[in-house]
């Protein structure tokens, strides 16, 4: 099974492009990581001079059409993870090298970098985004991200591997199928503080600031509050943090108006974080009134919160979650039908197009044509009319198609409009569907996260064994 996932490389403020390409490869090619460069290939470059050659396409793209970037992309970074003990670190190389040659059709030069640090083996692979031609750029399009999947999925069923078949239409981020071991920021702290706060039942908004002062924050007040966590270097704004977090939701969560929904349960964090957590919840509850009542209080709230997201589906003619799962379901396909219909409709324009076209260089072009064979098949002639003589063929060749029972004008373009009209309504369909499946999707992400956020529990793993992801 392999994670994917595809992200730009710009030029970063006061570094060059050279820089800010070299040091990404420095990195994916880390000897300490790909046991001493042995899982490093490439297409079109030498691992040891990628950087160097990059550039050079770069150069002469933009010596041969004349055309520079603002925000340009220098290159392309794709990180692909796969199941751990799984996969070979050469399968897996072998595997990356498949990947990005028929992502680019191999006519950009990139280098993969296999690397066996981790309990999982995985690839980075660097596209360069010109093409080797230096005449064009790879362009990372709204579906380049799904391309990768799909291509992925392909190569790892071609070698035997498993293949996720159930992404429930989430994506997951790299950072959580590793186990969630990225290192916490500030941000993620300040909000681990406010969840472990809130579970505490403050009075107010006021005795909520006041306990994450006494946990040792700083606070700023002003038009947007601002804190800064204990061994934070600056002030991060409430409103940064996320919907859950700004000061206007915190309020309605306080005066009981609103659920809160963590943005990380506490059955996703791991060994370090929970010991992080734990610090956390024993400096909020020291000195706390009500700390006895705390556990049992923390163990009741993801209830009750369960019982009001299953009121406000109730409300809306959901009796269960697997209602709830079967009307997104039903949505879902519903949406694919209409979208289907919206491309199939495009595709027949298109045909229709042609075939407008062919019937119009038919009558503009047959005199020509018949001239043409009364000469007897003149070289001459057919200089003389290259172009009229050429395009009759393409629209003979249309006609034959139809077996010369071609439709009239006025009947394509009857059909023409027909069919703008349904892509019309069916895109206006689509557009009112749309904030429903959000809505109901939204409620489904919520309810799975009160699910998961139990109290955190010390968990070890065994060596080479699969983090909990």
């Amino acid at each position: 099974m392999a994670t994917t996932r595809i992200m730009s490389i710009h030029v970063n403020k006061g570094k060059t492009a050279a820089q800010c390409i070299g040091e990404r490869l420095d990195y994916i090619m880390n000897p300490d990581k790909t046991d001493g460069r042995r899982w490093v290939s490439s297409h079109g470059c030498s691992p040891e001079t990628a950087a160097d050659e990059f550039m050079l396409y770069r150069q002469q793209y933009r010596i041969i059409t004349g055309r520079t970037q603002k925000s340009e992309v220098i290159a392309y970074h794709i990180r692909q993870a796969f199941l751990p003990g799984e996969i070979t670190p050469e399968l897996a190389n072998r595997i990356g090298r498949a990947l990005a040659s028929q992502l680019t059709g191999n006519q950009n030069a990139f280098v993969v970098a296999t690397h066996t640090d981790k309990h999982h083996v995985h690839n980075h692979i660097i596209i360069c985004s010109t093409a080797m031609d230096c005449r064009r750029k790879y362009r990372d399009v709204k579906f380049s991200r799904k391309d990768v999947a799909q291509l992925s999925d392909a190569l790892c069923r071609e070698h035997g591997l498993t293949v996720v078949t159930d992404p429930q239409d989430r994506a997951v981020s790299y950072d959580r199928w590793q186990g969630n071991q990225r290192k916490l920021t500030s941000r993620d702290h300040l909000r681990m503080m406010i969840d472990a706060a809130l579970r505490l039942q403050p009075d107010g908004f006021d005795a909520l600031m006041q306990m994450l002062e006494d946990a040792g924050c700083l606070i700023k007040r002003g038009a947007q509050i601002s804190i800064r966590p204990p061994e934070g270097k600056r002030y991060i704004r409430l409103d940064t943090l996320g919907p859950e977090y700004d000061e206007a939701a915190l309020r309605r969560t306080l005066n009981g108006d609103h659920v809160h929904i963590p943005k990380v349960p506490r059955g996703d964090y791991n060994e370090s974080q929970v010991k992080l957590l734990v610090d956390i919840e024993a400096k909020l509850r020291s000195g706390q009134v009500r700390s006895a009542g705390y556990m049992v209080w923390a163990e009741r709230n993801n209830i009750d919160a369960m019982a009001q997201t299953v009121i406000y589906l109730k409300e809306h003619g959901i009796g269960s979650l697997d209602e709830l799962n079967d009307r997104i379901a039903k949505m879902q396909t519903a949406q694919r039908s209409q979208r289907s219909a919206v491309r199939n409709a495009q595709s027949r324009m298109k045909e229709i197009n042609q075939l407008r076209k062919a019937i119009r260089d038919y009558r503009r072009t047959k005199d020509t044509y018949a001239q043409f064979r009364e000469s007897g098949w003149s070289s001459e002639f057919y200089e003389a009319h290259r172009q009229e003589i050429e395009d009759f063929k393409s629209a003979q060749a249309v006609y034959s198609m139809h077996e010369g029972r071609m439709p009239t004008l006025t009947e394509l373009s009857v059909e023409y409009d027909r069919l703008k009209e349904q892509i019309r309504a069916e895109k206006t369909a689509l557009e009112e569907m749309k904030p429903s499946i959000t809505a109901l999707k939204r409620t489904r992400h919520n309810c799975d996260l009160l699910l998961r956020d139990s109290p955190p529990k010390h968990r070890t793993h065994r060596r080479g064994e699969q983090e909990e992801r």
